[in-house]
């Protein structure tokens, strides 16, 4: 069999469509993958393979096969759903749009020996592989270079970390990045496994390969094969569907990888804040922040990523509904399933989005010194309280929490404060001359291994690229 080619998409939005994947955020890339027009290349492309399958096993010739296997690929979506207006059956149009372009001798082996999900669930587990594994795994790809440029820029970039949303102690703005660059590869990784782990079937009504049995000595063996010319492996069990729960996995997946991004997206809004203004979105000639406050530069994008996570969500609480149905198959998740698109193309959009946002991002190292000093070097009260430990003060924690609000409420840094409190006064002396200047300039000094650890991250993650 030919390799799949996927039928050729509009590349305008559609205005008249109900979903805004649809219009407002349309994507040619991601329709060319997870359209209707590509849902029905699929399950016309394991017709396909079926045909071949018995051409192998001696039902059909070789030349029935190829017949049909070119018939598949003229069949369009507006066809299908052309005919299904006298069918009230897809698969039924399908197959009949198939056999409008073939032979009377090739016709009777369109659909032989398969009912209607041994197509549906198979062309479905292919499809959103590949979207997977074509589309989503690659923007991600894209943004961890983007992160893992921006984790090696401001390795040393000293920046206040913040817990709460309080200041807490000094950090990095590349430690800060390294954090999404590990996540993010991580789910990466996940993806293209639980992708790779999508079954199809070929096992009949029930599932216990009743039809093939009256044709094939060896239903197993059939089923390999119709799914070997589909690179996919056999569901471990299946009834007249595959269990929900590979889907279920992938989807969960899926909203890990948008709750990262929605993470990230969250943090560099907030760094945006006009009192914080640490980072900004780049703002292009023309481009409006607000119709009425001329002067806003909104962090539009990062919020637009973390609205489009929660379509993600909604898509792994979809599929979690689907994992029942009675007994052999009912129909509770037949439309519902045709959802799970929304997800896959949800975390391809806004990996694209945030991708192009964090590729241009403005780093204002002036500000992030100013929100460093903000605090007088208050935030030096954690190694002053282990210091005045390590001497052998028992109430340490409590007198530099005193000593640091009271530098705070007087204006004054806290070593300035601590360095003339007569109650320390003979712990204070023992301070080496670095303990002492890491309580002095607690930015400069008390940041660990900030740099380190973003540099070992991106070194990791860099290197797990460059073999990909």
């Amino acid at each position: 069999m030919k390799p799949i080619n996927l039928p050729a998409v509009s590349a305008q939005p559609n205005y008249s469509s109900i979903d805004p994947l649809d219009g407002r955020y349309y994507d040619l890339e991601i329709a060319k993958y997870l359209s209707e027009e590509s849902r029905i290349a699929y399950q016309a492309y394991v017709e396909a393979a079926l045909a071949h399958a018995l051409a192998n096993f001696g039902v059909c010739t070789p030349t029935i096969a190829t017949e049909i296997e070119t018939a598949t690929a003229k069949v369009t979506a507006a066809a299908v759903a052309e005919q299904e207006k006298t069918t009230k059956h897809d698969v039924k149009a399908l197959v009949n749009c198939i056999k409008a372009e073939l032979s009377e001798s090739a016709q009777p082996y369109v659909h032989f020996g398969a009912t209607s999900y041994d197509i549906v669930a198979t062309a479905m587990s292919l499809q959103l592989r590949t979207a997977v594994n074509e589309l989503v795994v690659p923007r991600l790809m894209e943004l961890e270079k983007t992160l893992l440029k921006l984790t090696k820029e401001y390795a040393e970039t000293v920046q206040i970390g913040r817990t709460h949303g309080q200041h807490a102690v000094p950090v990095t703005f590349g430690f800060a990045m390294a954090e999404y660059v590990s996540r993010l590869g991580s789910s990466i990784n996940s993806l293209k496994v639980l992708s790779g782990k999508l079954k199809g079937k070929f096992s009949g009504a029930v599932g216990a390969y009743n039809a093939l049995s009256l044709f094939v000595d060896d239903p197993i063996k059939f089923e390999k094969t119709v799914l070997g010319y589909l690179q996919l492996e056999p569901a471990d069990y299946s009834t007249q569907i595959i269990p929900a729960e590979s889907y279920v996995r992938l989807m969960a997946e899926l909203s890990i990888t948008a709750g990262i991004m929605a993470n990230l997206a969250h943090d560099m809004r907030h760094l945006q804040r006009s009192e914080i203004a640490e980072v900004r979105e780049a703002f292009e000639p023309g481009q409006t922040g607000s119709s009425t406050m001329a002067h806003k530069r909104n962090p539009w994008n990062f919020e637009n990523v973390i609205s489009m996570s929660k379509q993600v969500t909604a898509q792994l609480v979809n599929a979690s509904q689907n994992i029942s149905s009675e007994h052999q198959r009912d129909l509770t998740d037949s439309a519902s399933a045709r959802f799970y698109g929304v997800a896959v193309a949800s975390v391809a959009s806004m990996a694209a989005r945030l991708d192009k946002v964090m590729a241009k991002l403005e780093v204002d190292e002036q500000n992030m010194q100013r929100n460093l000093h903000m605090s007088g070097g208050a935030i030096a009260a954690e190694p002053l309280y282990l210091l005045l430990e390590k001497y052998g003060h028992i109430t340490a924690h409590e007198v530099s929490k005193a000593l640091a609000h009271k530098a705070l409420e007087n204006g004054k840094t806290l070593y300035e404060i601590a360095s003339n409190d007569k109650g320390i006064a003979d712990y204070f002396k023992q301070f080496t001359p670095v303990e002492k200047q890491i309580l002095e300039e607690p930015e400069r000094y008390y940041t660990g291994l900030a740099a380190k650890k973003a540099l070992a991250v991106h070194s990791h993650w860099q290197k797990i690229l460059d073999e990909n």
